[in-house]
């Protein structure tokens, strides 16, 4: 599979050093930690549209991250109709929200859902040769839910055509749900990991506390919209990880999170975001429909990748997130103070032409 690395700014970044690295991830002794696990999980999207593997996805995480000797704690599990929309939703921003008791409470080391995401990909049937002509969302299929930026974007699966940003959400399905079910985390309520340790200036408060937040669904990112996608949730929380579709759909398998957890396992000092994009080069090639020209599902029915974002308020913040441990992801003290820059990382399960965004995009 290949592997390829990006650690690119929201503004622009000067090289880093080792050194740097160091001095922001040094452990600190006396730093409030948290060990708090949530899983939130649902098969059940109501007749004709079950999932499956999701609570089987989420308990496998959940096991293989708490056992005896484990650092890691049981916060919460909540499954199909008992997941509402609310408990992503920040307080601060809408007094419906209660995700300071449920998915980004205090003490929460780690933050789940796995789901649905949103299907909607923004793109025209436009042919492109360049990004700079691409400037009409409205020509995009599926209604009013493109804008600006555009991008030419490209796959194994699509010629080169104008494609636009599109809000990514999750998707719950309870009669508790107060938003629709859905969990619009580009533009929405939605704030993760503001602690008191990240400080207030998301404007959320400082009541979060999710220091991890995995998104296993459908279409959490669409390349090269990272950074557009996560600015808004981004409020303290130190990573989060995710899916990223170029043609087809992420699969819905039962052993990504026990997969992911694995790597804990094996030695608590590999970095998270490796442990993260790894994953996908670690689950069977046979699950998931494959990517013409790659090697295999690995976890899509199509062409994806796995992709772990950091954002954080200085260049050697946001690319030392993705130099942590698990055992600094429970330090507080690294939760980001800002997302004025940020740092990704991903892999994917076929070669790509490029290194950065032109494995997508032309120019």
């Amino acid at each position: 599979m290949t592997r390829e690395r990006r650690m690119t700014p929201w503004k622009h970044l000067k090289p880093l050093t080792l050194g740097m690295l160091m001095a922001v991830f040094a452990l600190d002794a006396q730093a409030q930690t948290s060990n708090a696990i949530i899983v939130e999980s649902v098969n059940d999207y109501g007749p004709g549209d079950q999932l499956v593997n999701s609570i089987a996805n989420g308990d496998g995480f959940m096991q293989n991250m708490v056992f005896a000797g484990s650092r890691w704690a049981t916060g919460a599990r909540y499954t199909n109709s008992a997941v509402y929309d609310t408990d992503f939703v920040d307080f601060a921003r809408n007094s419906l929200g209660a995700d300071q008791t449920y998915f980004d409470r205090a003490g929460r080391a780690v933050a789940f859902f796995t789901g649905h995401g949103i299907t909607h990909h923004g793109c025209s049937t436009v042919s492109c040769s360049t990004t700079a002509t691409c400037n009409q969302p409205g020509t995009a299929t599926g209604g009013g839910f493109a804008r600006m930026p555009g991008t030419c974007r490209f796959s194994p699966f699509d010629a080169p055509r104008c494609c636009y940003m599109v809000d990514r959400q999750a998707v719950t399905h309870s009669t508790g749900d107060r938003f629709g079910g859905l969990i619009n985390y580009t533009q929405g309520p939605i704030r993760f990991g503001e602690s008191p340790q990240s400080g207030a200036w998301a404007g959320a408060g400082t009541d979060g506390g999710a220091n991890l937040v995995v998104l296993d669904i459908s279409h959490g990112i669409l390349p090269p919209f990272w950074a557009h996608t996560f600015v808004n949730a981004s409020a303290g929380v130190q990573l989060i990880a995710t899916m990223m579709t170029a043609g087809g759909d992420t699969a819905n398998v039962p052993d990504r999170g026990a997969t992911f957890a694995m790597f804990y396992r094996a030695n608590e000092n590999n970095r998270v975001s490796e442990s993260w994009v790894q994953t996908m080069n670690s689950l069977p090639a046979n699950e998931g429909g494959g990517c013409p020209g790659g090697g295999g599902g690995h976890g899509f029915n199509g062409c994806g990748c796995n992709i772990v974002i950091g954002m954080d308020n200085s260049a050697a913040r946001a690319a030392g997130s993705m130099a942590e441990g698990w055992v600094q992801l429970a330090n507080d003290s690294n939760d980001a103070l800002g997302n004025q820059f940020y740092s990704a990382r991903w892999v994917c399960n076929y070669p790509l032409p490029a290194t950065n965004q032109n494995a997508w995009e032309l120019p």
